[in-house]
């Protein structure tokens, strides 16, 4: 019992810490919100790990298994029902513990091992100390005004708000209010979304402190479980040691700032989960190779194929790389030279299908998806837009001389200013590791990765919204991964070999660093994740429209379940945060229109609904009288208004009929709750639309 409470023990602290960090200040819903997750996650996590015939697996893959599970089952039960995620979550907290009680008398396994929990222990020390100053970020946007952590975390707390929030589940999309949500891999937001919902809490302060830590745990969860998988329990500490304490790339030899480890994971959090999830998968797939167990292989094919819900652009790189391995793997020794020498013209065959298969679909209704192949734009965008770095100027310049020729080196410099030094040292490790005869099949699995990233590279699309860099530039994070993992993990099979010794006689040299490093790393990690070219410098250093918390606290107080709001000013230019975007991540409330032009470059309906909520708005916009321009808005079944600026709508330039004004912000409410409790109780008069 004890080995089962320790870990959840020590998420739920986790949890408690981070949010109160945050500003939270229900203690007891706090203690037992993250308890009742925590305890769950792990009850999960060693069912599934049963049921994959893994029940020896270590309590870093019980976490990892566990907190995907979760998700996926909130995701589906909000994505089938009109559910709440804290509803979902008690649905599943049910079944997995009544399947806990049921099968308690037919728990059988061996002792846990106390080194893979001290391990679990430092995993979630090392989580602490990333994710310390992002968990504060809501306190600094309250007190300076700027949210210091990437500024897509307001998308991402409007999303967790539109599964969480009880305001925003009945109105579907929060971004586009009384509209199905497009589909995306949402699956990663479900257990904070929970979280959300039992505390009560706008999405943007989860983001940071519960959705954040939760999916860097389950990566460094994952990554000690595969460590442990390929050099034991020193190989386990030498995995966590690759992603969460060496420098990663961009901090020498290029230093492309864009290609961080550390920064894309804080930026991009479910790429965390997506790497847990790819972790995890390679355990139970060098189990199957092991044991040839068919419940290992097919819990490996369903993690690999679950990717495409928590991060699909990883799910790009990941899904190939498996199947190659897989099928490398399982055929026999002698046939293995030959299906590497096929592998080349396999790849671009699939690559060319792909390819064509794009061009017809650019021909069809569905063309808006794609345009054009993204190599030269993404190059380009890599190599000249991320300064400073140590190379500037060197691919302009090969470009201009040389043509396609560029391209290749393009390519190389590509691949240098992503892996680093692991670009040498990983194929120096695997060659001595050869050469001294342990090499696994298992270990094909980087290079699978890596020639799949250069397929990647030359034949993937421009999605729809334009950005080269999407389907290209989001994967890297798994490739750096798992180069350092292996690299590592390699090193110790060939120490050890040459020691005559286990490799786990380094386990406690390792610790040693581990522990000597984790003071450093809390000193250090927020400079190591921040973004070290100038346009990402800018973007963090933005500040908010001033008012704009003290609005969202009105907003979020005075709402009802069932309100919307919509915000002046919008225009149908491209812009990636508008006040909307920000205010659903701080309030929890649905938007009726946000980022118009984001919505418009989507498919006929919603870019139809999309230009007439716009075209609305700008009617509003253009009203001279208080009265039309309320009505209107009652018209449009919206009941809250919000202006950002120093001047107030045109048919209120004043402010005076604001119920609430903050800063630059104004909110006006198109209905009279004038003697209800909730208006009554801010002290703030709401004018009725036909009062002057």
């Amino acid at each position: 019992m004890k080995s089962r409470l320790l870990p959840a023990s020590l998420v739920a602290l986790l949890l408690i810490y981070l949010q109160l960090r945050s500003g939270s200040d229900a203690y007891l819903a706090l203690a037992l919100a993250s308890a009742a997750l925590a305890y769950v996650t792990m009850a999960t996590g060693r069912l599934l790990l049963v049921a994959a015939r893994a029940p020896d697996a270590d309590v870093c893959a019980a976490w990892t298994m566990g907190l995907l599970g979760i998700c996926l089952g909130i995701y589906a039960l909000t994505a089938a029902f009109p559910l709440s995620a804290a509803t979902a979550f008690g649905i599943v907290a049910v079944v997995v513990l009544g399947l806990e009680i049921a099968l308690a008398r037919h728990r059988h396994g061996p002792l846990p091992d106390w080194r893979a929990s001290i391990g679990f222990a430092l995993c979630v020390a090392f989580t602490a100390a990333w994710c310390n100053a992002p968990a504060g970020a809501y306190e600094v946007l309250r007190a300076e005004g700027m949210l210091p952590v990437w500024p897509d975390f307001f998308i991402h707390g409007g999303l967790i708000s539109q599964f969480g929030d009880p305001r925003a589940i009945a109105h579907q999309s929060i971004y586009l209010a009384d509209y199905p949500y497009s589909f995306y891999h949402y699956a990663s937001y479900a257990a904070a979304a929970a979280i959300a919902g039992m505390l009560d809490r706008p999405g943007l302060l989860v983001a940071t402190a519960v959705w954040l830590p939760l999916g860097f745990l389950a990566m460094s969860a994952g990554a000690y479980a595969l460590g442990e998988r390929l050099a034991g329990a020193a190989g386990g500490l030498a995995a966590l040691a690759a992603i969460v304490i060496l420098p990663d790339a961009s901090s020498y030899g290029l230093r492309n700032g864009a290609f961080s480890f550390h920064w894309m994971v804080l930026a991009a959090p479910g790429a965390t989960y997506a790497l847990g999830a790819a972790f995890l998968s390679l355990v139970l797939l060098d189990r199957w190779i092991a044991e040839r167990s068919p419940g290992a292989l097919i819990a490996s094919a369903l993690l690999a194929g679950s990717m495409l819900l928590f991060r699909a652009h990883i799910f790009l790189l990941y899904f190939p790389a498996w199947l190659a391995t897989a099928i490398f793997c399982g055929a026999a020794e002698r046939r293995r030279k030959a299906l590497l020498a096929t592998l080349p013209l396999a790849g671009v065959v699939i690559a060319g299908a792909a390819t064509v298969l794009v061009a017809h679909l650019e021909s069809t209704g569905l063309g808006y998806w794609f345009r054009g192949l993204a190599l030269d734009g993404f190059l380009t965008h890599a190599h000249t837009a991320q300064e400073p770095t140590a190379y500037t100027g060197l691919y302009a310049d090969l470009a201009s001389k040389q043509g396609g020729g560029a391209i290749a080196a393009g390519i190389v410099l590509a691949f240098v200013a992503a892996l680093g030094a692991f670009l040498i040292l990983l194929p120096a490790a695997m060659a001595l590791a050869r050469r001294r005869g342990v090499l696994r099949p298992i270990d094909a699995c980087p290079a699978f990765l890596a020639f799949c990233w250069l397929l990647l590279m030359v034949f993937a699309p421009v999605p729809w919204h334009g950005d080269p860099t999407e389907l290209i530039h989001r994967p890297v994070v798994l490739l750096y991964a798992g180069a350092a993992i292996w690299t590592l993990c390699l090193a110790l099979r060939c120490l050890a070999t040459q020691a005559s010794e286990v490799a786990d006689r380094r386990w406690p040299t390792v610790l040693a660093g581990a522990l000597l490093a984790l003071p450093a790393i809390i000193i250090g990690a927020q400079g190591m994740a921040s973004p070290k070219f100038r346009w990402g410098q800018n973007e963090v250093a933005k500040r908010v429209e001033p008012g704009l918390v003290e609005a969202a606290a009105f907003l979020r107080k005075q709402a009802r379940v069932g309100d919307i709001f919509a915000a002046g000013g919008l225009s149908a230019q491209y812009t990636e945060f508008d006040f909307p975007t920000r205010l659903c991540a701080l309030t929890g409330i649905p938007a009726y229109l946000s980022r118009p032009y984001l919505e418009m470059i989507k498919e006929g309906p919603r870019k139809t609904l999309a230009a007439a909520r716009l075209a609305a708005l700008k009617e509003v916009d253009r009203q001279a009288d208080y009265t039309a321009a309320i009505d209107l808005l009652r018209r449009l079944r919206v009941q809250w208004y919000a202006v950002a600026g120093e001047k107030g709508p045109r048919w209120d330039p004043g402010r005076q009929r604001a119920a609430f004004s903050a800063g630059s912000i104004s909110l006006y409410a198109t209905f009279d709750r004038s003697n209800s409790n909730s208006a009554g109780s801010a002290g703030i008069p709401i004018p009725p639309a036909g009062r002057r």
